[in-house]
């Protein structure tokens, strides 16, 4: 008897069709598999999620088990409950086959495993993606219409203050949530911060709709949500399909005129007034938090090497009388997820130092001012080609055999300097373990090439391209934004232990630079190093280290 397994599939709008409810789908597959003597070894179920994206938990857990051979069929209702797009449905029939795993429609008869039966498979595929985009075509206009007439057009989940009748169609005020709603506003509008309003909140034992402690980030969206004054706003962003990410394809913002703001039929919570003062409130805010950030040029750098939050900017009066004030970083985690976290704030000027030190080392090597950012510093070197061959190479392993080399080296030498060895004998085995320096860190770069083409997402692109664009050759003094700008493209993240720097990442290649740098240099331990050097603030640098680095980064990122 075949193992077989059964998926079954509903989006949002197929749960209003009849004949494809999830119980339905499943008495019919099982049926099938009785009347054909097929033993189900597990039926896989996505609940709501769209079949033109294969970003789905259960899917997901088919292939899985399909790749271990746990069964030898995988059996659907319809194949559009497998996929709504041909490319996609194609690829994972595909990667079944691979696996030796056939597939087969209970309603549908082909046969996947002949000539024939591929052939109507594939127009069944293409029917069900020309289906999609018909649905696609027709909904669109009429959710358009709907929230002109003041109907609510949301998906599974409803704003917080309110629940979805959906027998009238309509919006409810939940008069619980609705008093949280109120609570938020007044409190927001007698000038405390979301962080104060969260921490309230926390306190005092409400919690959200899943029973979890308000997050800032829902605070945020309460008070930036226009539905509370009564009004629908609709189509704000889109799926531009493009441009492909991990879970289905990038949300973008649509221009103003594209966004739709209509009177709803629902209650509203919050007067129009009360609404506007708090966007007038915000709108300051964020300009206010936008010119502190420049004053903390590491903040969204820095981790808590103990709970992983971000390290934030913060500043504290030293001298009541001059109102003088010194700044810090202090860990986010007990302000915004109220943790316990006993890892101590840090000075500014002491970390910006650590960090100065770091660009130096870094903007020491020959290689950042004469290479370019393309496929790779090494790609015309005659070894690049033997070396790519070589897929898959143990990082680790390699940077480790790197640091015997160069001990081996430096014992060699200092038994050279004692007279133990001869110049001839030094010389020729000194030549053999250089050699073998130049292939590992080749091999190295290899790795921190490939690792580029991941890195370059397009949120590093864009930062990349503002600042070639914003490049001023005849700057001679350098504002705070651009020293920050100039820091996020080059560290990934800086981890904070008690008082200094435990570890740090730089985006690739900058981390191979400076790791080549720091063994040149013989600096092993950089704290070491910094002890009789004066503190600096990144703030307060001399023009000269940063626009050095301002001047070779622009030559490095601009692609011959």
């Amino acid at each position: 008897m075949n193992k077989i397994a059964v998926y079954i599939r509903v989006s949002t709008e197929d749960q209003a069709k009849e004949g494809y409810s999830l119980e339905v789908q499943r008495e019919c597959l099982e049926s099938f598999a009785k009347r054909e003597d097929l033993e189900i070894f597990k039926v896989y179920q996505d609940d709501g999620i769209s079949g033109y994206t294969t970003e789905r938990p259960a899917l997901k857990q088919l292939l899985k088990d399909a790749k271990q051979r746990k069964f030898d069929l995988v059996l659907v209702y319809k194949i559009d409950r497998f996929s709504r797009n041909l490319k996609d449905m194609l690829n994972l029939v595909d990667e079944l086959a691979s696996y030796g795993v056939g597939f087969k429609s209970a309603t549908e008869p082909f046969d996947s495993t002949t000539s024939a039966g591929k052939l109507m498979f594939q127009q069944l595929g293409s029917f069900a993606e020309f289906e999609r985009n018909r649905i696609a075509e027709r909904v669109f206009p009429g959710m358009v219409k709907g929230v002109q007439q003041g109907n609510w057009q949301g998906a599974r989940y409803t704003p917080y203050g309110y629940r979805y009748n959906k027998e009238k169609k309509l919006l409810e005020v939940d008069e619980q949530e609705a008093k949280v709603v109120k609570l938020i506003y007044t409190m927001f509008l007698c000038d405390k911060s979301i962080f104060a309003i969260t921490e309230y909140l926390t306190k005092k034992g409400y919690r959200n709709r899943k029973g979890n402690i308000f997050s800032t980030k829902l605070i945020g969206d309460i008070l930036k949500n226009r539905i509370y004054t009564g009004k629908l706003v609709w189509n704000r962003h889109y799926y531009d399909k493009t441009q492909k990410t991990k879970k289905g394809y990038r949300y973008i913002k649509n221009p103003p005129d594209k966004v739709i703001i209509s009177q709803g039929k629902h209650q509203p919570i919050i007067p129009d007034e009360d609404f506007e003062l708090v966007h007038e409130k915000l709108k300051t805010r964020r300009v206010e938090r936008r010119k502190k950030a420049n004053d903390y040029p590491l903040s969204g750098l820095l981790y808590c090497a103990k709970c992983n939050h971000k390290y934030l900017g913060i500043s504290s009066i030293s001298n009541h009388r001059t109102g003088v004030k010194k700044r810090w970083y202090r860990c986010a985690g007990p302000y915004r997820s109220f943790i316990r976290c006993k890892n101590k704030s840090v000075k500014a000027n002491e970390i910006e130092s650590e960090v100065a030190e770091i660009l130096e080392t870094l903007l020491k090597n020959d290689k950042l001012k004469t290479s370019r950012w393309t496929t790779g510093t090494f790609k015309n070197d005659a070894n690049f080609h033997i070396f790519a061959k070589n897929a898959k190479i143990d990082l680790a392993k390699v940077k480790n055999r790197l640091q015997n080399n160069l001990k081996k080296q430096s014992k060699l030498t200092d038994a050279y300097l004692e007279n133990l060895l001869s110049e001839e004998l030094y010389k020729q085995k000194n030549e053999g373990l250089r050699n073998e320096e130049e292939e590992l860190k080749k091999l190295i770069a290899l790795q921190e090439v490939r690792e580029i083409e991941r890195e370059r997402s397009k949120d590093y692109l864009n930062r990349v391209e503002e600042f070639l664009e914003g490049y001023d050759p005849d700057k001679k003094t350098m504002d705070k934004e651009t020293k920050k700008q100039i820091i996020n493209l080059l560290f990934k993240n800086i981890k904070i232990a008690p008082k200094n720097i435990l570890s740090f990442n730089f985006f690739a290649p900058f981390n191979f630079f400076f790791f080549e740098e720091k063994q040149k240099c013989q600096v092993v331990n950089l704290q070491r190093v910094m002890k009789n050097r004066p503190r600096r603030s990144l703030l307060g640098l001399s023009a000269g280290l940063m626009l050095r680095l301002y001047n070779t980064l622009y030559s490095f990122f601009r692609i011959q």
